[in-house]
């Protein structure tokens, strides 16, 4: 008679499971963060009401965004502000990664609280040379936003969420990276005990004025001291919770993904795809990171030293940077079409004796110009800029 060992052994089986320790709780959905901008003033007379919705479906929290913000409009490139619904997704319970990973070189890394997409900390290719810091290029409203293809962040300031902080409170949560993980204002508690308040830092250094090439304008320089953040510019408190932190300083908002983007990161239909080229060729940002044996055989090609290329693909010394070959070729004082070429990268290169990027002379077209544009103050004025 099977059945009474059958009972024993289910009842021994219940009985071993209430022994386990019970996972901890996956987070609840942190809709609560996020602003109601139904009654705000909105972008201004003649512009569409901003939406947002958020939700949690599974283990994603989805945020629904029109693009539009809650306080009024101020242009400052010549793009039109314009309505841009999307759905965005990110991981609900976040971890972080074996390895941190680079933000887009364009498009959304992650979105406001007020249902705002955040950019990474480098503008965009228009006009050349580009990818400069557009807080340097004075190029952000007084929000730390501006328009390319949708109305973005760089920077994210306090105050422009309707936030009324006392000086002894810690920042609340702003925004939420890509990969799930909050960014909270820049000020925060050094301890457990919240004993007091600091602002955190940056370690990132500045090299030179970043007015073009941004990501080579930096470098991370781990710091001592409780208020300095890592690489991604966030950091794990004493509970075992990681978060980023928005800084005054670069890179602003994040340095890199501490855990695993969504898909949603740099989606492409949100990128500002406008070129010298007209839109020829491969976007920026969509570069593949190249293998220790494609940057071998196109040093040997292009007759540059191994470590000098790599350097000027930021392979070295730790980076976790976006991969932009335009950037790259500058540097190196080639063209980006013969770096594309000794790479090996499969690309939609512009057509001969169209540039497609600044990237330099060509090789045997002689020596560089000299002079040019004097390097006095930038002229202020609305320009096409990420």
């Amino acid at each position: 008679m099977p059945t009474r060992p059958l009972v024993f052994a289910a009842v021994g089986l219940v009985g071993l499971l209430l022994a386990l320790p019970v996972p901890a709780a996956s987070n609840p959905c942190p809709s609560n963060a996020f602003m109601d901008v139904s009654d705000s003033p909105g972008a201004g007379e003649g512009y569409p009401r901003p939406r947002l919705e958020v939700e949690c479906d599974g283990d994603e929290l989805v945020v629904s965004s029109n693009a539009i913000p809650h306080y009024e409009f101020v242009q400052i490139t010549p793009n039109p502000l314009v309505e841009l619904n999307r759905d965005y997704r990110m991981p609900l319970n976040p971890k972080l990664a074996e390895q941190p990973s680079p933000l887009p070189l364009l498009g959304p890394s992650g979105v406001a609280i007020n249902g705002i997409p955040l950019f990474g900390p480098n503008e965009g290719p228009v006009p050349p040379p580009g990818f400069g810091d557009p807080i340097y290029n004075a190029i952000m409203d007084s929000c730390m936003g501006h328009t390319a293809r949708q109305y973005h962040y760089h920077a994210l300031i306090e105050t422009c969420f309707d936030i009324a902080r006392e000086a002894n409170e810690p920042s609340p949560i702003l925004a939420f990276g890509w990969d799930g993980f909050p960014v909270y204002g820049p000020f925060g508690c050094r301890d457990e005990a919240c004993s007091e308040i600091v602002e955190f830092k940056s370690s990132w250094e500045r090299l030179r004025a970043p007015r073009i090439d941004a990501w080579d304008a930096y470098r991370f320089v781990p710091k001592e001291g409780a208020e300095y953040l890592d690489r991604c510019n966030g950091h794990t408190h004493d509970d075992g919770d990681y978060h980023y932190h928005a800084t005054a300083t670069w890179p602003y908002i994040m340095g890199c993904f501490s855990g695993t983007p969504s898909a949603d990161a740099g989606r492409e239909s949100d990128r500002q795809l406008s070129r010298r080229d007209g839109g020829r060729g491969r976007p920026p940002g969509d570069d593949p990171r190249p293998t220790v044996e494609q940057v071998s055989r196109a040093a040997a090609e292009l007759e540059i030293d191994e470590a000098k290329l790599a350097e000027a693909l930021r392979l070295t010394d730790g980076r976790v940077a976006p991969m932009n070959y335009v950037a790259a070729a500058r540097a190196l004082g080639i063209e980006a079409r013969d770096l594309y070429e000794a790479l090996g990268v499969t690309a939609q290169l512009p057509p001969p004796g169209a540039r497609g990027g600044p990237g330099g002379r060509r090789r045997g077209a002689g020596p560089p110009r000299q002079g040019g544009r004097p390097r006095g103050p930038r002229p202020q004025g609305p320009r096409p800029r990420q």
